[in-house]
This record gives C-alpha cells, sequence and structure tokens, in this order.
C-alpha cells in the first residue's frame, strides 16, 4: 500500500466547514429573506468566505414548509442554518394556534436539517399584535422545539432610543414578559438593531457592551450575539458592516452574529465589492492583525512535507503546541499536543481540515489522503 498526502495551506472557512455550529464560540451570520430561483451565486459567495456562515433564513408567511425543500437541500452542504419561524411583521397575522401549527410544521419537516431554531423574531416590536398572544406565541415555540433537545434562539429588538410604548422598551419587556424558563432555557438570545429604523443612533462599543452584559444577567445560560443588522442606504453599507461584524464584546458566551439581512442584494455575486468587504472584515476574527508588543514572539514558518511510505507528515516548525484533524463531516478525529508529526496512516481515504495552535494564533491547512496500490 502507498500512501501519498497534498498540503495545501487553505482559508479558514475549511476548518469552520468541519466544525458543528454548536461548537464554535464565533458565528459569522446572514440573512437570506429570498432562498427563491437560481441559487448558484449564493452558494459561490457561501463557500468562497473565510468562514462558514450561518445563514439565516427566513420562513415567508403563507408558505407551506416543503416549499424549503430544494433551498435547504441545496444550500445545507456550504452554511449552516439557523431557521426563522416566522418575520415579527407578519405575527400578528397568525392566531396563536397558528403559530404553533406552523412551527411543529416546519421542526417536522427540517428537524434533521436546521441547526437553530429561531423561535420568536424583534418579540418586543410593537406591530407583533398583543403582548399576550405574542408570549404564548413565543413560549409554544419554544416548548415544541426544545422538547425535541433542539437549539432555540429568541430574537429581541432594541429600541432605547425609538419604542412608541415604554413597555414595549426591550429590557421592560423582558422583565415582564419572558418566563423563568424561558430565562435559564434559552441557547441564544439575539439583538436586532437597525439605526434607519431608530433615528439613526449610533451605540458605541461600550455601550452595546452595557446591553449585553445586561442581557447576560438576565439569560445566564444563553449565548449572546446580534441577530439582525442592516441598512438601505448604499453609501453607508460599507461603514455599517465595518461598525458590526467589526464590533469586539467582551461578555461571556458573546458569538457576534449579525445576520446581515441585505446579504442576497448586497454580496451575491462574490464579485460584488460589498461581498469582500465582509470577508476581509470577518477574516480577521481568527488572525488578528497584531500580537501584544509585550509578548515574546518568534516568526513562525511552518512547512509540511509527506512522506508517501509511512503515511504520516513532518512539520518544521518548534512553535506548534496542539494540533486538531477534522474529517469533512465536522467531527473532530485525532488530537495531537506538543507533536512533530500528523499521522492519519490509520484513516479512510478522504480529506481532511487540520487546525495548528502556534504562538502567533491558529494555522490552517488541508490533507487530502489518497490510499491505493
Amino acid at each position: 500500500m502507498k500512501n501519498f498526502f497534498l498540503i495545501s495551506l487553505i482559508c479558514f472557512v475549511n476548518l469552520l466547514y468541519a466544525q458543528q455550529v454548536v461548537d464554535t464560540t464565533k458565528i459569522f451570520g446572514v440573512t437570506i429573506d429570498d432562498p427563491w430561483g437560481d441559487r448558484t451565486g449564493l452558494i459561490e459567495a457561501f463557500s468562497a468566505h473565510c468562514i462558514k456562515p450561518t445563514a439565516r433564513i427566513v420562513f415567508d408567511e403563507g408558505v407551506a414548509a416543503s416549499a424549503y425543500d430544494a433551498p435547504i437541500a441545496e444550500l445545507e452542504p456550504y452554511c449552516f442554518i439557523m431557521g426563522e419561524i416566522l418575520d415579527s411583521y407578519y405575527v400578528s397575522a397568525y392566531s396563536v394556534q397558528q403559530y404553533l401549527d406552523r412551527t411543529t410544521e416546519y421542526l417536522d419537516r427540517f428537524e434533521n436539517n436546521v441547526d437553530i431554531w429561531e423561535i420568536g423574531n424583534e418579540v418586543n416590536g410593537e406591530w407583533l399584535g398583543e403582548t399576550d398572544s405574542v408570549v404564548k406565541k413565543i413560549e409554544g415555540a419554544y416548548a415544541i422545539v426544545a422538547d425535541r433537545d433542539k437549539k432555540t434562539a429568541l430574537t429581541l429588538y432594541y429600541n432605547a432610543s425609538c419604542y412608541e410604548n415604554p413597555q414595549n422598551e426591550m429590557f421592560t419587556w423582558v422583565n415582564e414578559n419572558i418566563s423563568e424558563s424561558m430565562k435559564q432555557g434559552l441557547d441564544y438570545v439575539l439583538v436586532s438593531y437597525y439605526e434607519d429604523d431608530c433615528e439613526n443612533t449610533v451605540l458605541s462599543t461600550d455601550e452595546w457592551q452595557a446591553v449585553f452584559d445586561s442581557l447576560h444577567q438576565t439569560f445566564p445560560n444563553s449565548k449572546l450575539g446580534m441577530g439582525e443588522c442592516g441598512t438601505l442606504m448604499e453609501s453607508r453599507k460599507a461603514e455599517y458592516m465595518h461598525r458590526y461584524y467589526g464590533m469586539e464584546i467582551a461578555t461571556p458566551g458573546f458569538i457576534r452574529g449579525y445576520f446581515w439581512w441585505y446579504y442576497k442584494h448586497d454580496c451575491v455575486p462574490k464579485t460584488k465589492a460589498l461581498w469582500d468587504t465582509l470577508d476581509t472584515i470577518v477574516s480577521k476574527w481568527e488572525h488578528p492583525a497584531s500580537i501584544n508588543e509585550n509578548e515574546t514572539t518568534h516568526p513562525v514558518n511552518i512547512k509540511i512535507y509527506p512522506n508517501p511510505t509511512r503515511g504520516k507528515v513532518s512539520i518544521h516548525s518548534n512553535f506548534v503546541t496542539k494540533i486538531e484533524i477534522f474529517n469533512i463531516l465536522g467531527q473532530r478525529v485525532k488530537v495531537l499536543s506538543n507533536s512533530k508529526k500528523i499521522d492519519i496512516s490509520d484513516l479512510p481515504k478522504g480529506v481532511f481540515f487540520l487546525r495548528m495552535a502556534t504562538n502567533a494564533g491558529w494555522q490552517t491547512g488541508k490533507i487530502i489522503h489518497l490510499k491505493g496500490k
């Protein structure tokens, strides 16, 4: 038997492709409100990003779950999926029972395809109808999804400068209407914010830090992030992308997110300038531009040489402290500590992804493992 390895450093997308969305500490979110028509451009845009995106798919009002069979089947290999049961604008048009029936219908259809279920969107928005009805809808949907042990997300609407009724202010509404079981049990709590809708108010990073610190007190077990943002002003889209996707929040469990609403319009096809803007921003999440100048560091030059007869790869660097190997299904198949050898001779033919910890951060790579006579 002969083994042959082809080694190439690749974009961070390949690492994220080999991770489960529930395990990552950062989520690169985009919103897809229109998955219809030819999805080739979406697939090309997703697959070219340096981090595998989580696509928030907005399930349209009055549309049967079966209509999403093709979109989800085609997009799923290229993104994680967060399914939005219903956009906030249409919640008032559904009775409580209709909302719960819709939740069950979509969950039955895509239980094994959707990674996160957004059981309520912008729930404290003043356009969703009677509060009692909204609460029954989201509590019922939460119970349905949680009962099947699936990941739940609740999106709030940040409106400190733009509410009409004080009872709909985000924190007031949460404190008065979210049950203790949801406060303790929700997997994700996200915040929607559109400057265009809130008197063009721009919050500083410190102000957002305070918002998420407060949410962490209320939802101590939930991962937190931005669940929706964007602007219709063409001249300011790049500025907004930098402001939100570049935001650094230190709150425990902050997963970023952002879920730019206008992704398909702004970033598809991937030749559009805003696709490159967004990709450049998120690529810095895992590859910081500088290292603390007080640290003693050394240049990292990793060279990987294949050994075609023994199924091992030598790493010529003194600064690799840990190596993780993932298969294409996202399963971690091997972890090596302080090793100068990558040995996958015991693994089957296929593609494997490397994540290597060094003194300058994470290096990534890919092995194509070919076995044959």
